[in-house]
């Protein structure tokens, strides 16, 4: 496939509060201009993961802004922060596209990498933990288990945010800003998991595993902590393999 195409249920009209044309009415304050280029990124973001662009088809940056309703700039904005992300690819002759669904390998190799991060970002932010802290790490597990798992992304994103919040909050409470921007760079590839998905199958899975790493936050046992975590990270590659 070689252009955008758009699914009409998940991108019905215009980003709210766009231009209709490039140099339509006065310049957005800056301000104005960052909502407007959150607000296209969240809605690339939405046609990706919704399939309304097939994995593997062409970005062209002015189908995209006419379809959204909006310049190029915010357009092209929103394509290099997804670029970062993995959800988009770029190449010099051929410019975005869509990223493919990830393979098995790559699958196994996203996991291993948070394998080699994530156990140690629990056992050391366990060691620095208190009572506060636990009970932000509840919170953000009563969030992920409240929020809705369906159907299709539009219903599930925020099961999404909730869920990467608890590793983020995790990642937080290591107290080096570098690991938590690790982290971050996985977020786009991780989404890609749901990419196929109209619901997310393994939330419960997921809720049980999480609550496993509060308990050992709750206990001081960052040994503890480190296993919960690398438990759960296997058990979601598990779950996502094919077959």
């Amino acid at each position: 496939m070689d252009t955008v195409r758009v699914d009409a249920a998940t991108a019905q009209g215009r980003v709210p509060g766009a231009s209709e044309r490039d140099g339509a009415g006065p310049p957005a304050a800056p301000g104005e201009h960052r909502g407007l280029s959150d607000s296209v990124h969240e809605a690339l973001l939405e046609l990706l993961m919704s399939r309304g662009v097939e994995p593997g088809s062409a970005l062209r940056t002015q189908a995209v802004a006419d379809r959204l309703g909006v310049s190029a700039t915010p357009v092209r904005e929103a394509l290099a922060r997804l670029e970062a992300t993995g959800l988009v690819v770029r190449s010099a002759r051929r410019g975005y596209r869509a990223a493919p669904l990830l393979t098995p390998e790559e699958l196994g190799q996203l996991v291993d990498v948070r394998l080699l991060v994530e156990p140690g970002n629990a056992e050391r932010a366990c060691r620095r933990s208190d009572d506060a802290f636990v009970r932000r790490l509840w919170g953000a597990v009563e969030a992920q288990r409240t929020a809705p798992t369906g159907p299709g992304y539009a219903g599930f994103k925020e099961y999404l945010r909730a869920d990467w919040s608890f590793h983020e909050l995790v990642a937080e409470g290591t107290g080096n800003p570098f690991i938590v921007r690790t982290l971050d760079s996985f977020r786009g590839f991780v989404q890609r998991l749901h990419q196929v998905e109209e619901r997310v199958p393994d939330a419960a899975d997921s809720v049980a595993e999480h609550e496993a790493i509060v308990r050992a936050f709750e206990q001081r046992d960052p040994a503890g902590a480190a296993d919960a975590m690398r438990r759960h990270l296997e058990r979601v590659l598990r779950r996502a393999a094919p077959g």
